[in-house]
């Protein structure tokens, strides 16, 4: 089969969705398909570009390419499933989420722009509505993506979870006196939560962040406001060595954004055998993370998360929580080749 697996690269960025279809890309070509990776930029800003990069997927011919036949598609996120194509698979890691769960939100970068931004949200509507409609089958990377696709859309959606890119290399060493907290500095993963809670925490309990983003500056200065800079290190951009040894030394994980997609972080910790503090509002996490058994599910506040951490290590609770997150993620089927059997049964 000649298959083409489309992406969205927003340039000089890459984050968990990025890492999702590098390696589904590797893992087809691993098992002898003829796979091409078909990448185009996208900008969302200001609103009437994102129209016109929902063109350019919508104007693509992908039947075939110097004259031979392409078998079939699978697309990611908006607008790359806005491509045509009579066997197109989608693997829904989210809509344009501003038009949807974000909309209204201080997280909505339409509602600055008024009018045009109320004139792009329904024209976003309109073009999922259509593009989804027209595949063969909608996969999804999670049940809160397939919740959220439901509830817009109607559409439905089967959640397929994949191993998170490091597979077989996470492991457990210690449990020293920090909590870690991996993801791209950005205002919806809220590491300022984390921050906050240090101040209601033990002295000796150590924050560790990991990643860069559009929010560090504003957390770095968040940890001098509140007295706690000398107990956060900000480690920005690790490599896949640096970020296995952190996770293998942490105490817990904390991962806490605004209803996440799904989110490697959860997966990760639970295969290094760590515990994780989630929120009620967290989305993905709240699928694996079972509350007081393989971590804690609070309420997004400073105050509640730290009551959490101080319960880990108070109480000794990390090694036991952690084994039980371990388990739970040993039972589910992390596969690739049960990932590519689902996505190409439906192209046969």
């Amino acid at each position: 089969m000649k298959i083409a697996v489309c992406a969205v690269q927003v340039p000089f960025v890459k984050g968990g969705a990025e890492y999702h279809f590098d390696n589904l890309y590797t893992e087809l070509l691993k098992r002898d398909y003829d796979v091409e990776y078909i990448k185009i930029p996208f900008k969302w800003y200001p609103p009437e570009e994102i129209v016109n990069h929902a063109l350019i997927w919508r104007l693509l011919d992908l039947s075939e390419s110097n004259g031979m036949k392409i078998d079939g598609v699978i697309a990611q996120k908006f607008p790359s499933y806005l491509v045509r194509h009579p066997n197109k698979v989608v693997w829904l890691l989210h809509q344009h989420r501003p038009a949807y769960d974000l909309a209204h939100t201080e997280m909505d970068d339409l509602l600055p722009y008024r009018r045009l931004g109320e004139i792009v949200r329904q024209k976003i509507y309109k073009m999922d509505n259509v593009a989804l409609s027209e595949a063969k089958k909608i996969y999804t990377n999670s049940e809160n993506v397939a919740r959220r696709l439901w509830k817009y859309n109607k559409i439905t959606g089967e959640p397929l979870y994949h191993p998170p890119p490091l597979m077989g290399q996470y492991r457990c060493e210690s449990y020293s006196d920090y909590i870690f907290y991996p993801s791209r500095v950005d205002a919806i993963k809220r590491q300022d939560l984390a921050i906050k809670c240090l101040q209601h925490c033990n002295s000796h309990i150590r924050l560790k962040i990991a990643g860069t983003g559009p929010h560090l500056d504003y957390i770095r200065s968040l940890a001098k406001e509140c007295g706690v800079d000398d107990r956060v290190d900000f480690l920005g951009f690790v490599s896949e060595k640096e970020l296995l040894d952190l996770y293998a030394n942490a105490a817990a994980v904390v991962y806490v954004p605004i209803d996440e997609d799904m989110g490697y972080v959860t997966l990760e910790a639970f295969l290094s055998k760590k515990p994780v503090i989630t929120c009620t509002d967290s989305g993905g996490p709240l699928e694996f993370v079972e509350n007081s058994v393989n971590g804690f599910i609070a309420a997004p506040s400073p105050e509640s998360i730290a009551e959490k951490v101080q319960q880990l290590f108070e109480n000794g609770l990390c090694e036991k929580m952690g084994q039980n997150g371990y388990r739970k993620v040993s039972s589910m089927n992390l596969s690739w080749d049960n990932v590519i059997k689902k996505l190409l049964e439906p192209m046969q």
